[in-house]
């Protein structure tokens, strides 16, 4: 299993739905690639009814392994029947998404809302250890959660978890209330890793964490063994060198290469899949606020070259 052999602390590119895909991952890996990536996430329930939609979303290529398939649902079954095929395509590892706190995620019961549904939850790992194990893949199974809904429940939410084969547990340290704003509970997760270390099971932190200087010093403090990092990546794939602050020409240059890559990889009418990514890179930009303007009304490499040529020389 990957996950053990890992140079520690291990700092990953958390999975963001609409955001970690394919072009966006090849940037990444382009400019300073992260210990484990992983994909968005894919609804075991869609999956199940119709697999070709997730096509896009669950390819990859060799360059990013790690690589780990995030995958979210309510129907132990339906996690069954998707581990099977997904197995298929060779990930590294497949991630079960137990903390998204998104209304039509939540709606059915899914991502955040399994938390504390310890009978549910039970049949959902249990389900996707047993597809993990028919398929004779060397996959390894994970959980991404948070420390509770409302009220914390840290030892029980991560007792429980603790007593399944699973290699390893990422925990956002924000309540499920709180969505992605307000205070990290860094001293929960820490509980929740003793208690996850104690079954020789891996345990990553996240949320709100800006830079490689605070991964590491946070690993540290409360002895993790990595972190995963999210928004602060976004727009800033130069996050994961180590002190580096890339030059005006050299994100112009990321903007093209990252256009390149989706107009390559999606069809004409999802090439606007980018263009939130446009809005990231050009913060901090002199002019940024119009280079913006410009780059989201866009709509294929040639525009986005012509936008650009404008600004290289200003």
């Amino acid at each position: 299993m990957f996950w053990q052999k890992l140079k520690k602390p291990i700092i990953g590119l958390s999975p963001m739905d609409g955001v970690t895909d394919e072009p966006m991952r090849q940037i990444q890996v382009s400019v300073a690639k992260p210990d484990v990536l992983y994909t968005e996430f894919v609804s075991v329930e869609g999956f199940v009814r119709k697999r070709e939609v997730f096509e896009k979303t669950l390819f990859f290529k060799e360059n990013e392994r790690p690589i780990v398939a995030q995958i979210f649902g309510y129907t132990p079954e339906a996690f069954y029947e998707s581990i099977l095929q997904i197995c298929k395509l060779e990930f590294d590892g497949i991630d079960l998404n137990m903390g998204c706190p998104a209304k039509n995620v939540l709606g059915k019961g899914g991502g955040g809302g399994l938390i504390g549904n310890f009978s549910l939850v039970e049949k959902i790992i249990n389900k996707s250890s047993e597809a993990i194990k028919k398929s004779g893949k060397d996959i390894a199974l994970s959980i991404k959660t948070r420390i509770s809904k409302k009220e914390i429940i840290t030892k029980e939410w991560f007792t429980f978890l603790s007593q399944f084969p699973i290699e390893e547990v990422t925990i956002h340290g924000r309540l499920l209330s709180q969505g992605h704003r307000g205070e990290v509970f860094w001293e929960e997760i820490q509980k929740a890793a003793e208690i996850l270390h104690s079954k020789n099971i891996i345990c990553l932190g996240n949320g709100g964490i800006k830079n490689l200087t605070e991964a590491k010093e946070k690993s540290e403090k409360f002895n993790l063994d990595g972190v995963l990092i999210g928004q602060a990546a976004l727009g800033n794939p130069w996050l994961f060198k180590d002190n580096y602050h890339p030059a005006k020409k050299e994100i112009l240059k990321t903007i093209v290469n990252h256009a390149k890559k989706a107009e390559e990889f999606y069809p004409k009418n999802r090439f606007v899949t980018v263009l939130k990514h446009f809005g990231w890179y050009s913060k901090g930009f002199e002019n940024c606020v119009k280079l913006k303007v410009e780059l989201l009304q866009t709509r294929n490499l040639s525009e986005v070259k012509k936008v650009i040529s404008h600004y290289k020389d200003n």
